[in-house]
């Protein structure tokens, strides 16, 4: 599908949850946009999954309006929406999509109301930042120790969901987003992985094992990786994920970041009411309070050069990559993640695997 003609399917308003932006998104097919509107049905803004993440780093959540999207838009470096006249010729049309850098545009009438949402595929145009290739590298040795009996005999990674094993599943999803080869860490019980994925060629890919004789951590597991991709994934075995892994590898290349983490929210609730003082007087009291953090989601797109800040020998976390990364001044990016995202490491986890999944 090049355009989305049928509107009112992608129509939100400043009122609508950003739950519901996200839905419209999600079932927008190509175009990935839903258009926003003000209270006297105006169109006012198209709004595309950066927005949605964008307004997620600044701390919004699924139940905030949609209204506070158009809050951070109207201070952006784009704050009104690029548009075309539903008349304009496929060369005007494809101008903007080159100048803009569009991977989508909102076609109006004569009176600025929107008809139409193409892709950058309806001018044969794609940017330079979508549609590129990359390395996975699939961390799939742990022990699963939280998981036993079911991990006695089986790698967590190999468990089966619905039939299927959990890390089937993620490679069949590595290999739809563009993934050219896939590189499997390997260390408990690893010719259970080895013996099902063979070298790939069942699921359309290149695959390659590394093994690891004792558990280095993720990024002493990398020093160990023989292919050095200019864009490479790193994806642990045990998470299961709908994450738009175009839009991840996007973003990385338009931030230019030696590194990008996913970042997945998570909240909780005291179950008290927390007190605010000062000098022993109560200032405040807020009835059982939420919390919401962005976490690691134990997913991340590397540059090349991250692997020459690795060491030779020994054990190394992804942390450890992040944080020297970050003291030697390279950029190091964070992607929200609104899809669902599970890590498998509990029994209460994996039973809800087969639900989401």
């Amino acid at each position: 599908m090049t355009a989305f003609d049928d509107l009112i399917h992608l129509k939100v308003t400043f009122d609508s949850k950003i739950s519901d932006v996200i839905a419209c998104i999600q079932a927008s097919g190509s175009v990935a946009c839903a258009l926003l509107y003000d209270n006297q049905n105006t169109f006012v803004n198209i709004i595309t999954d950066g927005d949605v993440r964008r307004a997620f780093l600044e701390g919004r959540k699924l139940d905030d309006s949609a209204r506070e999207i158009q809050v951070i838009k109207e201070r952006s470096t784009r704050p009104k929406p690029i548009t075309a006249n539903a008349r304009a010729n496929n060369d005007e049309r494809e101008a903007l999509f080159r100048e803009y850098s569009l991977r989508q545009l909102v076609l109006t009438d004569d009176n600025g109301r929107p008809v139409s949402v193409i892709d950058h595929n309806a001018v044969n145009h794609s940017p330079s930042f979508i549609d590129h290739k990359f390395t996975a590298v699939v961390m799939a040795g742990g022990f699963g120790t939280r998981l036993r009996p079911l991990t006695v005999d089986t790698p967590k990674p190999m468990l089966q969901v619905n039939g299927r094993p959990m890390l089937e599943i993620s490679i069949e999803k590595l290999v739809a987003h563009g993934a050219s080869r896939i590189i499997i860490t390997t260390h408990y019980l690893p010719e259970k992985i080895t013996e099902h994925f063979g070298n790939g060629e069942r699921f359309g890919v290149e695959i390659e094992y590394v093994h690891e004789e004792t558990p280095l951590g993720t990024g002493g597991a990398l020093s160990l990786v023989p292919f050095r991709d200019e864009n490479t994934l790193v994806f642990n075995g045990d998470i299961l994920t709908n994450l738009d892994i175009g839009m991840f590898l996007a973003f990385h290349l338009r931030s230019r970041s030696a590194m990008t983490i996913a970042a997945t929210q998570y909240s909780f609730q005291v179950p008290f009411g927390v007190i605010t003082e000062r000098d022993s007087l109560v200032t405040n009291i807020e009835e059982k309070p939420n919390f919401s953090f962005l976490v690691n989601s134990g997913i991340y797109f590397l540059s090349k050069s991250v692997f020459e800040t690795l060491p030779d020998s020994g054990a190394y976390n992804m942390t450890d990559v992040a944080n020297n990364l970050i003291a030697a001044k390279q950029p190091v990016s964070c992607f929200p993640i609104f899809e669902h995202w599970l890590d498998v490491g509990r029994p209460s986890d994996y039973d809800l695997a087969s639900k989401l999944f």
